[in-house]
């Protein structure tokens, strides 16, 4: 048995601990009290405290205790005074002590720990681990916000690894952010040690002099992708952080491939802010080598002064396109007429996952490959969770990177809702007043959950800031990012919707918001999102900082918080790519590809290159059941009725819903507003509405219970004369149906969505449209959702028409025809 006894000085006593087998907890504590004589300080009383009971002990029996000890400690913390007479008070016995450290809080509570450098450091001392998350934990319990389990280990995490009590409970109060202590972790960069230099491109020399005015060797996932036979005609599968040159990739292929005649470039991107931005991009970048770039984006077929200068000719050597906007050529049996197609590039090809687009994407790419089965296909993605499995599925080589061009260093910061636009303010501030060494300023992004907090949060920041988002007009978005790229616009404050592809060179990004909507944004998407901090031609690094509050969810169903969820996505891992399409999703891909070919086997070989498992004969079943499909042996091919779903991606039940209308002769405006309802609308006055009726008021208009609040009881009277007068308007036009279950019934809707179509059909572009929601209703719309509702406005009243012929009904047929004529000119 070991036996230690530990002297703490204070003023006027001496605390004695005797402490067994190096334990913490002392066998046996006592009080020691000194008196002075003349051969020096001497044991007066020594009191013991043993079981909750005390009792003096002689004098002489702690010199026996002391003589009995291997090591005598005397703590450096205590009574100066008495420290020197506890060594003469030794001295006199012939023993000696030796100085060390302990923990003061631990001897508070009558224990013992040793602490030294490794310790953890508080206010001017150091105390051991144990009693540092002790005051933690106290610290937690005094605070006022309710942490989860995931964010109080990564304070803990924190308190570890800074050994810094002080600044690891500063985290509770981001009054003072401290970079090092809300750093989660550094994502490091990789040099390449093997470039690619372009002068040995096999390529022709005026796309290699272009290459070599930017550089002299390729980017390292370039220089794997040319040696995985890029320029041989290799289909690749590329997977590398964003801003490390992957779309060059696709370029290289496709221009190459159009300077040696082998066909044209098909560019496919998800949005049509990508595609408007590429289109642009391409056309500047390539017209010096006589190329023609068009842009194809759905049914795009509204008029505006912008779109008639843009090229939509399917006769040109780049075609950029959306997803649909290339599927719907196809799907309208005009394959044909894209010609020869040497390459297709899939931009963000981790879109296969979309609940809503995945099985049209994946759609897409298989009738592509039937119909261009000589072209080279590039297919791009940031994100993928199993790249070798989708790899194989595609019959693409993978090509991997995964380091990122510049180290990102990623920061979860704790607090309030309140004080986020204040640390916001902060960091973009700072960053904005960073030049890196290639000459640039800090510019950062904002994500947050809405479009409505896009402009609320641009607004509010005491910096230039700007809103950008898909309901914005294109000019808009244009303008923005033109600002944001000459770097005179600090900050973009956005959605996670537009987390992909837009190109904004920003060094920072703040996760104002951890949700899309009401929900949570999953891991792909995070990935997505902060990969666009820091880009290798701007900046030295990049920062993502995430902005975390307790206790805060946004749908009321939801268990996980704001700050739980912040952990997890920054610890998280990229699950497999699971596929699983729905019967609707399965019968419409198959349809769309009977508009490609007239051959059972030709069908079954463009199923058999989708990645998901189609039920081929088991859909083909279904679609002639519903006289979608005719088959005869080896041919099949579309009714009427399945080339009109497949042209204008219907399912089976929207399309019946289609044709039971026409057959009872209902007006084609009628129809077409209750095929899609025009509800992204808001209440402009929402939170003085909210402040006056004392109610938490939603803003969408036909959200929830926010049409019952307003029309409820006295609530007009309530309200200033204006919002009265603009919401009497309202009521009057659109909820006079009568219905039992109004305003719930959906005629208020279809109301409001009708006259929008009648606005355009009258001469008022969406401009106009939006000016007068808000002049008359007080209500707001954002102009880009006009121009996309009206886009599928005239897409079903083409299936409208192309239906009511089918059905014999002239009338209807000249009604759709005629509408849809004035909602694309605008008369």
């Amino acid at each position: 048995m070991t036996l230690w006894t530990l002297l703490y000085p204070l003023k006027g006593k001496v605390t004695v601990m005797l402490i067994k087998d190096r334990k913490k907890t002392p066998a046996i504590v006592g009080e020691l009290t000194l008196r002075s004589t003349s051969a020096g300080p001497r044991p007066l009383r020594f009191l013991v405290s043993k079981d909750n009971k005390q009792d003096y002990r002689s004098p002489e029996e702690f010199i026996q205790i002391l003589r009995r000890s291997e090591r005598i400690l005397i703590t450096r913390q205590g009574n100066a005074k008495n420290h020197k007479k506890i060594i003469e008070m030794l001295g006199g016995f012939h023993l000696t002590g030796e100085m060390v450290d302990v923990c003061r809080f631990c001897l508070l509570n009558k224990e013992f720990n040793f602490v030294n450098k490794k310790s953890i450091s508080h206010q001017g001392e150091r105390i051991c681990e144990t009693c540092a998350q002790e005051e933690l934990k106290r610290a937690l319990r005094n605070s006022q916000c309710h942490y989860s389990d995931e964010a109080i280990q990564r304070i803990f995490d924190v308190l570890n690894k800074t050994k810094d009590l002080d600044r690891t409970i500063g985290m509770l109060n981001p009054e003072e952010i401290d970079s090092e202590v809300t750093r989660y972790d550094t994502i490091a960069s990789k040099e390449d040690q093997n470039p690619y230099p372009i002068s040995k491109l096999p390529i022709s020399g005026q796309f290699k002099k272009s290459l070599l005015k930017k550089s002299k060797t390729l980017l390292p996932v370039q220089s794997i992708a040319v040696r995985k036979g890029l320029l041989k005609g290799n289909n690749l599968l590329v997977t590398s952080a964003t801003a490390t040159g992957k779309t060059l990739i696709g370029e290289m292929a496709g221009i190459e491939n159009i300077l040696k005649k082998r066909g044209k470039m098909l560019y496919l991107v998800p949005l049509v802010a990508l595609a408007n931005q590429k289109y642009s991009q391409f056309t500047g970048k390539y017209k010096g080598f006589g190329l023609q770039t068009s842009i194809r984006i759905g049914s795009s077929r509204i008029k505006t002064r912008k779109t008639e200068k843009m090229s939509r000719s399917l006769d040109t050597d780049i075609i950029v396109g959306t997803y649909e906007g290339i599927d719907h050529i196809m799907r309208s049996s005009k394959a044909d007429m894209l010609g020869q197609i040497g390459t297709v590039v899939i931009d963000e090809v981790h879109m296969l996952e979309d609940e809503e687009r995945g099985h049209r994407l994946d759609g897409v790419i298989a009738r592509l490959k039937y119909a261009a089965p000589g072209a080279q296909f590039i297919y791009l993605s940031a994100t993928v969770g199993s790249p070798h499995a989708l790899a194989k599925h595609l019959d693409a080589e993978l090509v991997e990177y995964e380091h990122r061009p510049v180290p990102i260093e990623r920061h979860l910061i704790f607090c309030p809702q309140q004080s986020k636009l204040r640390i916001m303010t902060r960091l973009i501030r700072e960053e904005y007043n960073q030049v890196s060494s290639k000459g640039h300023k800090g510019q950062t992004i904002v994500f947050t959950n809405s479009r409505r907090n896009c402009h609320r949060l641009a607004n509010a920041l005491p910096i230039t800031a700007s809103a950008y988002h898909a309901g914005l007009a294109n000019p808009e978005r244009k303008k923005v990012e033109d600002r944001f790229a000459s770097g005179k616009l600090p900050v973009v404050v956005t959605t996670a919707a537009l987390a992909a592809g837009v190109d904004f060179p920003a060094s920072q990004v703040i996760f104002e918001s951890l949700a899309m909507g009401i929900d949570w944004i999953n891991l792909q998407e995070f990935l997505q999102m902060l990969g666009r901090a820091g880009r290798p031609d701007y900046h030295d690094r990049g920062v993502v900082v995430l902005l975390a509050s307790p206790d805060k969810t946004y749908g009321g169903g939801q268990a996980v918080t704001e700050d739980e969820m912040a952990v997890k996505l920054l610890k998280g891992q990229m699950e497999e790519m699971n596929l699983k399409y729905g019967q609707e999703e399965q019968e419409e891909e198959v349809l769309a590809s009977v508009a490609v070919t007239n051959s059972k086997a030709d069908l079954s070989y463009i199923c058999s290159k989708m990645v998901e498992d189609i039920d081929l004969n088991s859909i083909v079943n279904k679609l002639k059941k519903y006289r979608f499909l005719t088959q005869k042996g080896d041919a099949i091919k579309l009714t009427r009725m399945g080339s009109i779903a497949a042209r204008h991606f219907l399912s089976a039940s929207r399309a019946f819903l289609i044709r039971d209308a026409v057959r009872a002769g209902q007006d084609p405006i009628e129809i077409a507003a209750n095929l899609e309802f025009f509800d992204a609308v808001y209440f402009k006055f929402a939170p003085q509405i909210s402040a006056a009726l004392n109610v938490n008021m939603p803003s969408r208009v036909f959200q929830g219970a926010a049409l019952d609040i307003v029309f409820e009881g006295d609530n007009l009277s309530q309200l200033e004369e204006k919002i009265r007068d603009q919401l009497f308007e309202f009521a009057t036009d659109f909820l006079t149906c009568g219905c039992k279950e109004s305003p719930y019934c959906g005629c208020a809707e279809k109301n409001f969505s009708e006259m929008i179509i009648r606005m355009r059909a009258s001469g008022r572009d969406p401009e106009k449209i939006a000016a007068r929601l808000n002049e008359k209703y007080g209500i707001s719309a954002y102009v880009g959702d006009l121009y996309g509702y009206l886009d599928g406005v005239i897409r079903n009243l083409d299936a409208i028409e192309m239906m009511a012929s089918a059905h014999s009904k002239p009338d209807i047929a000249k009604q759709a025809k005629d509408l849809k004529k004035s909602v694309e000119a605008g008369r």
